[in-house]
């Protein structure tokens, strides 16, 4: 996992939207302090980042960029705090949040609004856009906090946080806190700067451990920083790894009140030998380093098959070439005439069939049914671009290929650069039991096909069901329970919900097919043990994590509009409950529309502020009181004995008219600025 956020030429476009007499030069950005902390409950990361940033400006201005978080994960909370007074933002439905911003920009006051934006690409990231109308000067502190679980791949769970502050940071400070119930087997992590794998503290990290719990404390001081570089400091990433013990071959059962989450990561079974077929798009677009790229991924795979598969090589452009017209088994032989066919036919050229090229690999799969025993069946598809020939409607292509796969058989897909539609080649994936990953047209391309193989390269069992009893769960409220095949390495989820009238343990019954046994067991729920990092409500809110994620997945899937639509409003529910930044919100702070509230020793205030609207106060002993002035005071921790003796028959505090609200606007108007200088750092 990284957090990394890139501005767009936040300078440059300052400089645009402001008139050549009122251009404005910013000062640098001044990072007093910055400190990350990860928090690692059941392979969910909470992560907050919080810096105390200094800088100055005296314009009033408007600038738009983006920032970047894994692609697995969800902005949770956004705080802006200068002095005594703190701003929270709020998550709202995208159109609500849009009519939000520009009425605030209307007034002339200040706003920001994060939204995620799905459609440009980078690298496991998914990128969000915030969009800032802001003045002022000051300096001000700013957490912003996102949540990710953490996927199993090759054995390990890794998180990655970058550092890139490009200046000596005086008070930098990196804390993981990691707590697994099954016990920690394998801990080790690695240092910006540094490719050397450490498992315990050196001189510049203190590592803590126990059976059930790591941490990593990590503070380079000045003078490191300057090693890095003397001016712009450490730039890299602190990269975490770890394993927990999967002794139970059923996984674990976590349960917290109603909810629970199921890990399945059964380990001991046979690696699977393979049917896979590579379906290999050779069309035009594919020329230049795209192609060179692919046969390079593609000789090194071959020489990674095992002795027991059966491999066919497909190559389609508006036309189809076939390696052999049927599976052959990965002897030295073969895997050598492979390599020939690849390097001499592997070349750019024609129109893009991508229905023919799956419809005849599936095909060509189906001959090795007759072959029996248990294997994985698997089908690596690759293209870079949209189809040009044979059926092009993504649609009928989805259907077409669905119908005549009929789930035997997973399909992998493969988007090779910017131009392909991988919103198609998901769907498509997903609805064969594969998933669908995006490879960047760079100079790793072809370590990425390899990885990417990899994951794939040792199935252990096939058809895995889990069953709870329909008694026990609400069964709208889980998440898949039937996986085509298992890998070596990685792990399985199920979240759910159970009934409140179920007051038994909840059981499992866990089944999968392998080589030499079958996976046939039951397993029982176990307490969530609560550690001490654990936040509150943390099944609940692992569990709309993980059905959110399922949802948007569904709304993908399904072409009817009406339960689309379902689908969509269930998604949305979710979302403003959980307070989750998805595709269908965003996250807003505006200055007049955005409730505060104030706690007080002896009264609660919650203020909606604005020129001459009423105002609501509602005091501790539930008294609700309306005016239609504007002068509270913001003073969050004020002075008790003051209150004692200022406040009036209902307990509110009563204030000379010195025109709050103003105080409360001018220290939005810093956050806000501070805001874009905030994000501004990170993209650095």
């Amino acid at each position: 996992m990284t957090l990394r956020l890139n501005s767009v030429g936040l300078f440059a476009v300052i400089n645009v939207l402001c008139s050549c007499d009122n251009a404005v030069i910013m000062p640098r950005v001044q990072i007093a302090s910055m400190h990350v902390e990860s928090k690692i409950h059941a392979r969910m990361a909470r992560v907050l980042v919080t810096t105390q940033m200094k800088n100055f400006a005296n314009q009033s201005l408007e600038t738009q960029f983006t920032f970047q978080l894994p692609d697995t994960a969800f902005i949770s909370n956004f705080t802006m705090s200068v002095g005594d007074k703190s701003i929270t933002a709020i998550v709202k439905e995208k159109k609500e949040a849009n009519k939000i911003y520009e009425q605030s920009k209307q007034l002339g006051v200040s706003a920001a609004k994060i939204d995620r934006q799905d459609d440009t690409p980078n690298r496991e990231m998914k990128i969000f856009t915030v969009s800032v109308n802001v003045a002022a000067e000051s300096k001000a502190v700013f957490k912003l906090q996102y949540h990710e679980l953490l996927s199993r791949k090759f054995g390990y769970y890794k998180q990655k946080i970058s550092f890139q502050p490009r200046q000596i940071v005086p008070d930098l400070v990196f804390r993981a806190k990691i707590f697994e119930q099954e016990g920690i087997n394998k801990f080790h992590y690695t240092l910006p700067g540094s490719n050397t794998t450490e498992t315990s503290s050196n001189e510049l990290t203190v590592v803590k451990a126990s059976e059930n719990t790591r941490e990593l404390y990590f503070k380079p001081t000045d003078d490191y920083q300057k090693t890095q570089n003397i001016s712009k400091g450490i730039s890299g990433e602190v990269v975490l790894m770890y394993d927990v013990e999967h002794s139970n071959v059923g996984g674990i059962i976590l349960q917290e009140n109603e909810y629970f989450v199921h890990y399945l990561a059964p380990s001991g079974f046979t690696v699977l030998y393979k049917n896979i077929i590579f379906v290999i798009d050779i069309s035009g677009s594919m020329q230049g380093l795209k192609m060179e790229q692919t046969r390079l991924a593609m000789l090194s795979i071959l020489d990674q098959l095992h002795p027991g598969d059966y491999f066919n090589i497909l190559l389609f452009d508006n036309n189809i070439q076939e390696w052999f017209s049927e599976p052959m088994l990965a002897t030295l032989t073969n895997v050598n005439l492979a390599k020939i066919f690849v390097h001499d036919k592997v070349h750019a050229r024609g129109g893009t069939d991508i229905s023919s090229g799956l419809l005849r690999g599936v095909t060509l799969l189906d001959t090795t049914q007759s072959l029996g025993g248990t294997k994985g069946n698997i089908i690596v598809f690759l293209t870079d671009g949209r189809p040009t020939a044979g059926i092009t409607n993504t649609k009928s292509i989805r259907l077409g290929v669905t119908a005549a796969n009929k789930h035997k058989f997973s399909i992998f897909s493969l988007g090779f650069g910017f131009d392909v539609d991988m919103h198609f080649l998901k769907a498509l994936s997903w609805e064969n039991g594969g998933f669908a990953r995006r490879i960047y047209e760079e100079s790793d391309a072809s370590r990425q096909l390899e990885s990417f193989y990899k994951e794939l390269e040792n199935p252990t069992l096939i058809d895995i069901k889990i069953d709870y009893p329909n008694n026990a769960v609400e069964l709208s409220s889980l998440t898949s329970t039937r996986f085509p095949q298992y890998f070596k390495g990685s792990e399985l989820i199920i979240v759910g919900k159970i009934n409140d009238h179920f007051q038994s343990q909840l059981d499992a019954h866990v089944q999968g097919q392998g080589s030499v046994t079958n996976l046939d067991t039951n397993i029982n729920s176990t307490a969530l043990k609560v550690g001490n990092i654990m936040e509150s409500s943390f099944m609940e809110k692992l569990w709309a994590y993980m059905k959110i994620n399922d949802l948007l997945k569904d709304t993908a899937l399904t072409d009817d509009d009406d339960i689309k639509m379902i689908l969509r409003n269930k998604t949305l529910e979710l979302s403003l409950k959980y307070n989750f930044v998805t595709p269908l919100t965003s996250m807003i702070v505006s200055e007049t529309l955005l409730p505060r509230k104030i706690a007080y020793d002896h009264v609660e205030l919650k203020v909606a502020p604005s020129r001459g609207r009423k105002t609501k106060y509602r005091s501790k002993s539930g008294i609700l009181v309306q005016s239609q002035s504007s002068n509270i005071v913001h003073r969050p921790y004020p002075d008790t004995n003051a209150l004692s003796s200022d406040l009036d028959k209902h307990g509110i505090r009563k204030d000379s008219n010195s025109g709050s609200i103003n105080q409360i606007r001018l220290a939005t108007v810093y956050c806000v600025f501070f805001l874009l200088q905030f994000l501004s750092y990170y993209s650095r």
